[in-house]
């Protein structure tokens, strides 16, 4: 896995289209409270039950998982996005994300990105490479590669500073309002 701010390499893990929020990290495993590390632990042993049990086994610090049409619908829920940091995925890439999970990525720092034609363009296992800098995807596996649209500068700012509030953290630490 090579990761700098401009780019991300991972396995691809391939889901398909709806992937709900209770799909990534069902109900009945958050307390919809602060959470602690046992409820940590039981969401992401849970995650993707539904459709693969025991998934937190088999991905890898590092992966990228890859997805069709609306990805992460459902209920807002914040721990959907958190339990992918925990597996190790270090992006989404899918055909659409639903909007709140776009926004909820944005907020803790995690890549999420909207390529039509991804699952055409990867089988699972393969190895991908995001470059964020030249606003491209990269199956390294097969030698090919497409365009991606790129983040505006204030997004990808909040992404790369770990989130929404590690942007504050800084702005607070400089003296600046924040704005």
């Amino acid at each position: 896995m090579l990761e700098t701010q401009q780019r991300i390499q991972g396995k691809a893990w391939k889901f398909g289209d709806n992937i709900d929020t209770d799909i990534i990290a069902p109900a009945g495993t958050i307390s919809f409270g602060l959470g602690d590390a046992a409820e940590d632990l039981d969401v992401k042993k849970n995650a993707f039950r539904a459709v693969r049990p025991d998934f937190h086994k088999l991905v890898g610090q590092g992966d990228i998982l890859v997805a069709g049409r609306n990805f992460g619908l459902g209920s807002h829920r914040e721990p959907a996005n958190k339990v992918l940091v925990s597996l190790g995925f270090r992006a989404v890439i899918a055909e659409s994300i639903a909007r709140l999970f776009f926004r909820n990525s944005v907020a803790i720092g995690f890549y999420a990105f909207e390529v039509p034609g991804i699952l055409a363009f990867v089988d699972e296992g393969e190895q991908l490479d995001i470059d964020m800098e030249n606003a491209v995807l990269r199956n390294l596996s097969r030698g090919t590669e497409m365009p991606m649209q790129p983040y505006s500068p204030l997004i990808r700012n909040i992404v790369e500073q770990g989130g929404i509030l590690e942007v504050l953290k800084s702005r607070l630490a400089a003296g600046q309002a924040a704005t």
